[in-house]
Formats: C-alpha cells, structure tokens, sequence
C-alpha cells in the first residue's frame, strides 16, 4: 500500500462510519494565523453527531515510530486552521512522549492519536449530549467509547471499548454523564451534594463520602467526590462536578477497586476535555447547531 492509497483507504472507512457527515480527501483551507493555504489530508466538515463541528485527520505513513515532534506540529496545524478535533493516525506505532503529548495536551482542541489498526473504535470517541438549552462536547477516553445515541436512561455513558454498556455497568467501569440545571428547587452545587449525600446516607449504612483534589479549569469549579460503602463491594463511586453559572455538569464513575486509579485518570480525562456549549433550536425547537 502507498501513502497515497493509505490515505484514500482511511478516507473510504470514515465515510462508512459518519456516513452522514461531508468527508473529503486532500483540500486546503486558509490558515487563520498563517493566511496561507494549508494542505489537510482528511477533513470531516459539517454535522456530526446532530451538530456543526469541523475535524482535521492527518495520516502518517512512516517507515518510524510518531513521535513528540509530529505531535507538537499537528497541535499548531490545528490551532492555525481552528479545529474543533484532530485525528492523528499513524501506521507504525507512536512514542510513549508522543502519547502523552496528545493525550495530556491542556489546549482546547483535542488530539486523537491512534494506529491505523484501530480504526474502528472512532466510531465512538465523539458525541454533544444536551438538556435544554445546555450542551458538552465530550469525547471518550484512550480504549474507551461514548455512547449518547439516546438508547438508554443516560444522557450519555463512556465505558471500555468491545463492551456493551450492560457489560461494562456491571462488569467493569461505567461512567455516566447527567445535567443538573439551578433553578428553585436545585439552586446551586452546596444544594445539590447534599441532597445527593442524604440520598445515599438513606441508601447505605454508614457511607464515607470524602472530598478530593482533582484536575482544574479555568471556566468553571470543579470538585470531585468518591462514596465508599460495604454494601458496594468491590464497586466503588467517583463523581466530578463542573460547577457554571446555569447547570452543573456531573459524571459518575462507577469502577471496580482494582482498576479505580486508572478508571478515575479516565474520568479526569473526560473532565479536562470536556467542551461546554448552548445549543441553538430552530422554530420547532430542533437543535440546529452549537454555540461555545
């Protein structure tokens, strides 16, 4: 296979998984901060999981390993061309630093790097639950999915990828993403952890609810609680709190003991990467598009 054929096959296969999405291959766009015309090896344009949102792909066809480098370039490639989300995928592995580079950027935009052989599991890294007026950007984690297709009782969950969400609620770790919009009766974050905490205390007996440091944003507080009690078992709960000024976004992980430190990395991870948006209706109260 050539590069050339490399990127015409990778192109093919995104079609198939956004089949309602405009996929095209080898175009330019002006950049914003260079004003010159860049060249991107798969842009994924217009409406994506119901929303507008523009993806650049860039594929590596190397004979090495990707490594930091590659990364830094994209990232700036990115910013120049105002990206919502990259895709970096590369047919020979990537550096651990790469990897830690994409994955642990702290910029808006979002990097995805992964090998050629796991494309499949794009088909689940990217979704815009809403409530309301109120919407997130939220991808999934390295090896996880999103799932917000609106099939079940949750506005959307993430869990490991090649599990059902059944599967993963009862088996493995589960996190689950809700909106709690202030009003009277749920004024604000204070109001809502205690009647959250009443409601466990009548739950389990005697549960211990602590409150830990956890990862930081500059749009808004964030805190995160774990409830620990013998009734759980081997099962216990994190959840992070995005606290703004007219919702509060929380998610909920639920994860076996034996994998909790590497399954609340998960949970931060969603937590930094998240993107908080308003949705915008038509006149039959239709989400139409995304304001940020």
């Amino acid at each position: 296979m050539s590069w050339k054929e490399y990127e015409i096959y990778i192109t093919r296969h995104l079609q198939r998984l956004f089949p309602e999405t405009d996929i095209q291959h080898n175009v330019r766009r002006e950049g914003l901060i260079s004003k010159t015309k860049r060249q991107i090896d798969i842009l994924i344009e217009g409406r994506v999981a119901g929303f507008d949102l523009k993806i650049i792909v860039d594929c590596k066809y190397f004979n090495k390993k990707v490594d930091v480098k590659d990364v830094e370039s994209f990232l700036s490639f990115l910013q120049d061309l105002k990206a919502s989300k990259g895709i970096l995928i590369t047919n020979n592995g990537y550096s651990e630093a790469a990897y830690n580079r994409a994955t642990y950027d702290t910029q808006d935009i979002e990097l995805r790097i992964i090998d050629f052989g796991d494309l499949e599991n794009l088909q689940g890294f990217l979704a815009i639950p809403y409530s309301k007026s109120e919407c997130a950007i939220v991808s999934a984690p390295p090896g996880w999915i999103v799932d917000a297709s609106g099939g079940s009782r949750y506005v959307a969950s993430f869990y490991p990828a090649g599990l059902s969400q059944d599967e993963a609620f009862h088996t493995s770790s589960f996190v689950y993403l809700a909106f709690s919009h202030k009003d009277k009766d749920w004024p604000d974050l204070p109001d809502l952890l205690t009647k959250q905490n009443d409601g466990a205390r009548k739950h389990y007996k005697n549960p211990k609810i602590e409150y830990l440091d956890t990862v930081r944003r500059e749009d808004c507080t964030l805190t995160l609680r774990v409830i620990d009690a013998v009734e759980m078992g081997d099962t216990i709960e994190y959840t992070i709190f995005l606290d703004y000024p007219n919702v509060i976004l929380y998610m909920t992980l639920l994860t076996k003991r034996v994998e909790e430190k590497k399954s609340l990395r998960k949970l931060e991870w969603i937590a930094e990467k998240l993107i908080k948006g308003n949705v915008i209706f038509d006149q039959s109260k239709r989400p139409i598009n995304v304001q940020l």
